[in-house]
């Protein structure tokens, strides 16, 4: 999929395929396996993700991995860049270099921590906040739009699954 024809879409976002279970992922008692269905999920999340980034920033400076960092910072304000290299899994040298490009577009402020001469604190600038507000917003209504399309028993099947997701991902 080629994300740079998603700046014209308007308000409506382009649909995702969300690929179907195939049979060598299927278990005995007929089940779609998890490991490969949660993969599945994950990367049509990605995609979305990255659409909706596309989409908020048009000229297409903001990737996907770089919208993680500004949606980190804006629920972790003044994270230091070892912090943020964890988050994202990357050596301290590719988050350096994300975080540089940031910095020079406006989105991020680096500064000397109060209380520590030797550690950077990042944080959102203005416009930072404002495109991680904006993405993150078309995520939640678009992920609203779809969840209104569900019916009532998948919409509970979903929320009670929450807590399991959760605990499986601080896990692996």
């Amino acid at each position: 999929m080629q994300l740079t024809d998603v700046q014209g879409a308007g308000h409506i976002a382009p649909s995702i395929q969300v690929m179907p279970a195939t049979d060598g992922f299927i278990d005995a008692a007929g089940h779609e396996a998890l490991p490969p269905a949660l993969l599945s999920m994950m990367m049509t999340a990605n995609r979305i993700m990255a659409t909706e980034a596309v989409r908020a920033v048009p000229d297409g400076r903001l990737t996907p991995p770089q919208f993680r960092i500004l949606n980190y910072l804006f629920v972790a304000p003044g994270a230091s860049l070892s912090e943020v290299a964890a988050y994202l899994g990357v050596r301290l040298p590719t988050a350096s270099v994300m975080m540089v490009k940031l910095a020079a577009e406006g989105y991020v402020l680096r500064s000397r921590h109060p209380s520590s001469r030797r550690r950077m604190q990042l944080v959102l600038t203005e416009q930072g906040q404002a495109v991680t507000t904006s993405v993150r917003n078309a995520l939640f209504n678009r992920l609203g739009s779809g969840l209104d399309r569900l019916e009532t028993s998948e919409r509970a099947v979903l929320h009670d699954a929450i807590p399991a997701l959760r605990r499986l991902f601080s896990l692996v």
